[in-house]
């Protein structure tokens, strides 16, 4: 709460109220946890991807996630680095509920040095997952030294 909030009498929500999302906001929370902080350069190396998806709505949800790397990196979903897309299937997400899976991210040894953005995608179908009801977007990154 700034100064001048305080002067002009508003005041802060209650954490209760401001977990509520409003129309138009996302239903989710995405949050993402790296095994080792940073990759190594030019080296045969991966690292362990923890991704979290908590739903923040107020009903369940039929939850997928797609991981997206860059094309013209050497780093990818498999050791050969082919791979730039990974899909995983979450099921139901109860409202509040939140559920967590892993994926890891090979280098190889062409693999520069530099920050990496990696785009997570979050769906909530309708049905089945071939309709999709909402998404939220988050892109994150990865340093290699």
């Amino acid at each position: 709460m700034g100064l001048f909030d305080w002067l002009s009498g508003r005041r802060e929500e209650s954490e209760e109220h401001a977990e509520i999302p409003s129309r138009g906001s996302s239903p989710f929370k995405i949050s993402h946890k790296f095994s080792s902080l940073r990759m190594k350069s030019h080296k045969d190396s991966k690292v362990g991807m923890s991704i979290t998806v908590k739903n923040t709505s107020g009903e369940k949800h039929l939850v997928s996630v797609d991981v997206e790397l860059p094309r013209g990196q050497k780093l990818g979903f498999d050791v050969t680095s082919g791979q730039k897309h990974h899909e995983e299937r979450m099921g139901e997400v109860a409202a509040g509920g939140t559920k967590t899976f892993s994926i890891n991210i090979h280098g190889s040894r062409m693999t520069a040095p530099g920050e990496i953005p990696i785009k997570i995608t979050v769906y909530a179908h309708y049905l089945n997952y071939n309709k999709v009801l909402e998404q939220a977007g988050k892109t994150v990154k990865l340093r290699i030294i």
